[in-house]
C-alpha cells in the first residue's frame, strides 16, 4: 500500500455550490495524481482537518501532506493550521506531516488574473518581436520563484528564464537541473562550432544559430532500424550517429528512447558526448530517462518530471549561444 496521502484544506463555506465545486476539484486531482487525495475544511464544513487526518492514519497512511487551499498566507495559514498540525503530530507520532505552500506562492497567479482582465487594459496587440521578447523576459524574471535564486547561478537563471519563455510554464523553470560544468561546456561547444546532434526535426528547426546540426530521425537507415519492437526511429538514428556523438553536444527534446540510447552508448561503448541537453517530454519513460541522465556522470542540462519538449530544448541551446557571444 502507498503510505502517502494529501489533504486539500479549504476554508469552507455555507454555500452548497462552493462546497461541491471544491469537492469536484479534489476528485479531479485524485484521479490525476493516482494517490490518495482527500478534502478537508478549516471551518464551515466536514470533515475538518483533525478528522481527515484521523481517518487517513486509521487506514494506514503514514506520510501526510497538507495543502492549504488559501489565496494568501493570513493567520490561518501562518498560525492556526501549523498549531493544529503540531497537535496532530503529538497524537500521531507514527505519521509524518508536511504543510505545503499556499496559492500565494504560485508564480502564475498574476498571469491568471491578467488573463481575466486583459481585455480591459487596452494592451497593444501587435508589438515588434524584440519588444515582445524583452517584456516577456522581464516579466519572467520578476516572477521567477525565489527558491531558484539560491539553487541556480546567474547564467543558469538566464537559461531557465528562456525555457519558461519558450513554454509559458514556470514549473519547467522550477524543475531545471544543471551539471556543475554544463554552462561552461555548452558555451565551449558552441564557440568551437562542434557538431550538434538532435533527436527530431522540431529541435533542429529551433536551433537557429547552429549550422552543423545532425538529426537522428533523418538518418537514412533509421526507419529500417526501427522495424524492431525494441527500438524507435530516433533511437535507431542515435545508434547510426554514434561516431559523431563523442565530444559533441546532444540535444533531445522529444524522444525518451533517444536519450536512453545515448546513455546506453556512453555506458557500453564509452561514447561520451560533451554535453547532453535532455528535455524529452511524455508520460512514458521521459522522467525516468532524465533521472538516469542526471545519475550517469555525463555533463547535462535537464529537468525533473514528464514536462519538456523541443521548444524547451531549443531554448536552452539558444540561451547558451547568447552566453557564448556575451562572454
Amino acid at each position: 500500500m502507498n503510505q502517502q496521502a494529501v489533504i486539500i484544506l479549504a476554508h469552507g463555506s455555507r454555500n452548497v455550490q462552493a462546497r461541491d465545486s471544491f469537492l469536484f476539484m479534489v476528485s479531479v486531482l485524485k484521479n490525476r495524481l493516482g494517490t490518495e487525495v482527500v478534502p478537508a475544511f478549516f471551518s464551515l464544513g466536514e470533515p475538518d482537518l483533525k478528522h481527515a487526518v484521523h481517518d487517513l492514519v486509521d487506514r494506514g497512511y503514514r506520510e501526510i501532506a497538507i495543502f492549504p487551499y488559501f489565496l494568501f498566507d493570513g493567520n490561518h495559514v501562518q498560525k492556526d493550521i501549523p498549531a493544529i498540525v503540531s497537535n496532530l503530530e503529538q497524537k500521531h507520532p507514527e505519521a509524518v506531516f508536511r504543510i505545503l505552500k499556499s496559492l500565494e506562492h504560485e508564480p502564475l497567479m498574476p498571469e491568471i488574473v491578467f488573463e481575466r482582465i486583459w481585455e480591459l487594459s487596452h494592451e497593444q496587440r501587435f508589438l515588434p518581436g524584440a519588444d515582445i521578447e524583452k517584456i516577456s523576459l522581464e516579466y519572467i524574471q520578476d516572477l521567477m520563484p525565489a527558491g531558484l535564486d539560491a539553487r541556480l547561478d546567474a547564467d543558469q537563471r538566464k537559461i531557465a528564464a528562456r525555457v519558461v519563455h519558450s513554454s509559458a510554464d514556470f514549473s519547467l523553470g522550477r524543475s531545471m537541473k544543471f551539471h556543475p560544468r554544463a554552462v561552461e561546456t555548452g558555451v565551449s561547444c558552441l564557440r568551437e562550432k562542434r557538431t550538434v546532434i538532435c533527436d527530431v526535426n522540431m529541435v533542429r528547426c529551433s536551433l537557429t544559430g547552429c549550422r552543423d546540426v545532425l538529426c537522428a530521425i533523418d538518418q537514412p537507415r533509421a526507419e529500417l532500424g526501427a522495424d524492431s519492437d525494441q527500438t524507435t526511429r530516433s533511437a535507431a538514428g542515435m545508434e547510426l550517429l554514434s561516431e559523431e556523438i563523442h565530444g559533441s553536444m546532444v540535444v533531445i527534446g522529444n524522444a525518451p528512447t533517444a536519450l536512453w540510447k545515448v546513455l546506453e552508448l556512453a555506458e557500453k561503448k564509452n561514447i561520451i558526448p560533451a554535453l547532453v541537453v535532455g528535455m524529452p517530454v511524455g508520460f512514458v519513460g521521459a522522467a525516468q530517462a532524465k533521472e538516469a541522465l542526471m545519475n550517469s556522470g555525463l555533463v547535462y542540462i535537464s529537468n525533473r518530471g514528464p514536462r519538456g519538449g523541443s521548444p524547451a530544448a531549443g531554448a536552452i541551446v539558444n540561451a547558451l549561444l547568447r552566453l557564448a557571444y556575451e562572454k
